[in-house]
């Protein structure tokens, strides 16, 4: 039998906590806090996904998973009350006794996790890690800085990440001519002020990332670089896919399945635009 303590373990170990960045810990978010209480919690069925939408707490429900793996938590920070989705997942989570567990900001930049995922899936070669500051260490990785497989301007490198990530559109700001050459990867919307500050000292030309706050956005589009942001998720599934499947390995006995958290946001085309 594999217990709670035994996998939160193995999660430490392969994205230490000393790759924190700051408000963004992995940690138990529902279910048994001690190192006691976890050692008591055998876990027989996993489900790794993204986000702890509704639709992941169902499926873990009907699974008759009693863990849940996420990338995300629902809450970033301390709260007073519990009202709306939340309070009906927590319910839910709570009936069938499930627990949930956030790898959190150091799956982002640990060897093989969300941005080495990302950079392999859209086949590109990193050259160095993006380092910014950390919660317990000075400086963490939090992406990777990486040339494109061939020589190439940003329009056909759209193209490139749409194809490879099987994604349909996504959102560009700065020249489409300009020749792709320094390209910063970062999975998810850890990205802010500071961290674009680095990103010029690393003499990057571009950004890929999931999301931007709009003034992060502006400074980058000011300071001359490319940014290309690919939705919530987008950026974050394969790693996540991949931490099912390294699992699955190491814990033979256990039943892990995976559940593909989809973007929240499409694109919406004119009428007129769809019957050309």
């Amino acid at each position: 039998m594999t217990d709670l303590k035994e996998i939160v373990k193995r999660l430490e170990e392969l994205a230490p906590k000393e790759l924190t960045i700051p408000g963004f810990e992995s940690r138990v978010e529902i279910g048994p806090m001690t190192e006691t209480e976890q050692s008591k919690t055998t876990i027989n069925r996993v489900l790794v996904a993204t986000y702890l939408s509704g639709r992941v707490v169902t499926k873990a429900s009907q699974d008759k998973a009693n863990l849940v793996l996420v990338h995300q938590p629902m809450f970033r920070k301390p709260i007073d009350s519990i009202s709306g989705g939340h309070l009906t997942r927590i319910r839910i989570l709570a009936k069938n006794y499930i627990s949930t567990y956030v790898v959190g900001s150091p799956w982002i930049g640990a060897k093989g996790g969300l941005v080495d995922t990302l950079v392999d899936t859209i086949g590109l070669k990193p050259a160095n890690d993006f380092l910014i500051s950390g919660k317990y260490a000075d400086l963490v990785p939090a992406g990777r800085i990486c040339k494109t497989p061939t020589v190439m301007n940003y329009s056909r490198f759209g193209n490139l990440l749409m194809s490879k990530l099987e994604i349909d559109s996504l959102q560009f700001t700065g020249e489409l001519d300009d020749e792709a050459e320094r390209i910063l990867v970062c999975s998810g919307a850890t990205l802010d002020s500071n961290a674009l500050i680095r990103a010029k000292e690393y003499d990057v030309s571009a950004i890929v990332t999931g999301n931007l706050d709009s003034e992060v956005r502006f400074a980058a589009y000011e300071k001359g670089m490319n940014v290309f942001e690919l939705g919530t998720f987008v950026t974050e599934n394969p790693g996540m896919k991949r931490l099912r499947h390294q699992l699955s390995l190491e814990f033979p006995s256990l039943k892990i399945e995976y559940a593909e958290s989809e973007p929240i946001t499409k694109t919406l085309k004119s009428y007129s635009e769809s019957m050309a």
